[in-house]
């Protein structure tokens, strides 16, 4: 049966702006979870004393601010090319959401553990997740006609999927590493945003 004018279309405007809101709580929960800084004394050398014993909560706070605002730019990158939505890309929405709001968590855990196996297992999974679940939204969306905004390039769709793909493959050798010499995991954690940052294919679309 055609059911004609009274077909549903629904916009993806509002999940777009869910996720908005969902970075900017995720981002303000980062700042409201670090402690204060515990200094003894009056000094300069008491206030750097307190401030290195508080290095490895700042270290996490910067990483994961970064990361999630690479990850928005990944989001607000998909809507550029996604402009309806349906039921199944919803649900993929809310599944990104969902691991985006355990980045808090997973920060704090690690801060509190940094340069221990689960500790770095638990953030590196928890990226990792976030990362594959974009991707997977994604991927649902350009492949359907009836929900993208304009044509996709292949060389747009090629850069991206590289793009997406690259974290969960250096937060995998991360874990790899925290048994052995946990300190290349962490800074496979500060070099892997670096890599986002460099010119790539995709810049030349850009206004």
């Amino acid at each position: 049966m055609d059911i004609g004018p009274h077909k549903l279309s629904m916009s993806s405007t509002r999940l777009e702006t869910m996720g908005d809101g969902i970075f900017s709580v995720a981002m303000t929960v980062l700042v409201i979870e670090l402690r204060l800084p515990d200094v003894k004394g009056n000094s300069l050398s008491d206030f750097m004393q307190a401030l290195y014993g508080s290095r490895h909560q700042l270290f996490c706070y910067f990483i994961s601010f970064i990361i999630l605002g690479i990850m928005w730019y990944g989001h607000r990158m998909v809507f550029e090319y996604v402009s309806k939505t349906n039921r199944y890309f919803i649900f993929l929405g809310i599944l990104f959401y969902m691991v985006i709001c355990l980045v808090p968590f997973s920060t704090r855990f690690l801060a509190a553990n940094t340069l221990r196996w689960y500790g770095i297992m638990m953030y590196a999974l928890n990226l990792s997740l976030c990362n594959l679940a974009l991707y997977w939204q994604w991927q649902y969306g350009i492949r359907r006609p009836s929900l993208r905004t304009r044509e996709l390039p292949d060389e747009v769709k090629t850069e991206a999927q590289k793009l997406f793909l690259i974290s969960p493959v250096m937060y995998g050798v991360a874990i790899a590493f925290s048994f052995f010499v946990p300190l290349v995991s962490i800074f496979i954690f500060f070099m892997t945003p670096v890599l986002y940052l460099l010119p790539n294919k995709i810049d030349k679309y850009l206004p």
